[in-house]
């Protein structure tokens, strides 16, 4: 058995450090790329949904695979450490909830709880079978799942800061824990957070309030995840071990020790293996399959993808739209797709020749944490083949000199004939775009880059 000190001080600034250095981190993702740019790599897998994600993709354990095992041990020994200290988008909602209290006397009292208010009781049976429905999705095909996890979500975010977009769901994110309570993502909607909440049923040891206690409730009414509860004897799944309870209680000092299996185990089984929950569960499953084929590629759809991408339904499938590729372009080619052209491909990085030119640095490559983006040479990472039309190029409708493809292109890959009428040579052509970017002729441009799929059929 041991006490629980004073972590005041380190509940906020640890987590709040994490954030700060992600973000630094991500802010780094730039040509020419650090040598410490794999380091926002290797903290990302930590998580152990991009573990799952892993093995649905390979078949098989990756080398790395030793990172999110750590996360999974800790989470067995003590509960959500994780969720605690360690992930970034935790150490925003410390910081808010830090705010929040530094300001309880200015802002109304049923916001200046960190508790959760009583409605929220009926999302408790809500939140596992969300987790089986996004694990079902993510099993069936679809990257959207990973989307949702804490590092993809919060550089996706960043990316859309740095593009000067709005963060439509890092304001959601905020506006929840302000509204309702600073965790409620990490309790009800985080992907990552609902498995070690599953995972802490078997933890080892958890935070028990003192023998004398009162039943006097400012336990529950401090802690970040509403998991405290005196009565119980002992905190539930979604404790961070922050350390609120133990400054906040009247009696004496919260401890962490370890309990017998039937304590445990008791009152935290009931909904999760009842025939209720089941009954849910099994209803999300039904859902996830209807979902899928919404998130999977568009018919017809082909859009021009970084150098090195996968074919297109297995990008899908992996593509967590994190936004780092976009970040570290130089060129600023790649762009995030609109939600106009659906929500399979929505958030997903594209190439906009007419717009910006690939410069083929491959940064793309190197920053991409699911594999969605493979590590190829140049000359085999083909984004597509450009395509002249005879009757709006200059050369050939007209007869001007014009070759500004040829002499744009970076591979070499426009020839001309004696009449200086330009041709594709499909062998070395990677469809960087830099001629149709280059192109005079008002749009649509004389050449122009078909993906992949399409050059297949050439």
């Amino acid at each position: 058995m041991m006490k629980i000190p004073a972590l005041r001080f380190w509940r906020t600034v640890v987590p709040a450090s994490i954030l700060a250095i992600t973000v630094v981190l991500f802010a780094r993702l730039q040509y020419p790329l650090p040598p410490d740019s794999s380091w926002l790599l290797w903290y990302s897998r930590l998580d152990p949904l991009l573990l799952l994600g892993y093995i649905r993709w390979e078949g098989a354990v990756p080398i790395w695979g030793w990172l999110p095992l750590l996360t999974i041990l800790l989470t067995l020994l003590a509960g959500r450490v994780f969720c605690g200290w360690l992930c970034p988008v935790g150490g925003l909602l410390a910081v808010l909830q830090s705010l929040k209290y530094a300001m309880r006397r200015h802002i109304p009292a049923r916001i200046a709880h960190s508790s959760p208010p009583n409605w929220v009781d009926r999302l408790y049976d809500c939140r596992y079978p969300w987790l089986v429905f996004l694990l079902a999705v993510l099993a069936l095909g679809s990257g959207w799942a990973v989307y949702l996890s804490p590092f993809h979500l919060l550089t996706e975010e960043l990316s859309r800061l740095w593009r000067l977009q709005i963060p439509w769901m890092l304001l959601f994110l905020i506006a929840t824990g302000i509204a309702i309570f600073p965790r409620f993502w990490c309790v009800f909607i985080c992907p990552t957070g609902l498995i070690l909440s599953v995972l802490s049923r078997w933890r080892r040891l958890v935070v028990t309030p003192p023998p004398k206690c009162l039943n006097c409730g400012v336990c529950e009414t401090v802690c970040p995840t509403g998991s405290a509860d005196g009565q119980n004897g002992s905190s539930g799944r979604d404790c961070l071990l922050c350390g609120r309870c133990s400054e906040r209680c009247p009696s004496d000092i919260f401890k962490l020790s370890r309990l017998p299996g039937s304590v445990v185990n008791g009152s935290e089984d009931e909904g999760l293996f009842t025939r209720r929950e089941i009954l849910r569960s099994g209803v999300a499953l039904a859902v996830s399959g209807a979902a899928i084929s919404q998130l999977q590629r568009p018919v017809g759809a082909h859009p021009l993808r970084p150098p090195g991408a996968l074919e297109e339904e297995e990008f899908l499938m992996r593509c967590s739209r994190c936004g780092r590729c976009i970040k570290a372009c130089p060129a600023q080619c790649l762009k995030s797709t609109p939600i106009t052209s659906g929500p399979a491909v929505f958030l997903t990085p594209i190439i906009v020749p007419r717009e910006a030119r690939c410069e083929l640095t491959q940064d793309c490559q190197k920053v991409c944490p699911t594999g969605a983006i493979g590590k190829l040479p140049i000359e085999k990472a083909v984004i597509g083949l450009a395509v002249i039309d005879e009757k709006r190029c200059l050369g050939w409708a007209e007869g001007k000199l014009c070759l500004i493809c040829q002499e744009q292109c970076p591979q070499m890959a426009v020839d001309s004939d004696s009449l200086h009428r330009p041709s594709i040579l499909k062998e070395l052509c990677v469809g960087c775009g830099a001629c149709e970017n280059a192109c005079p002729v008002e749009d649509p441009p004389a050449v122009v880059v078909l993906a992949q799929s399409k050059r297949s059929r050439s």
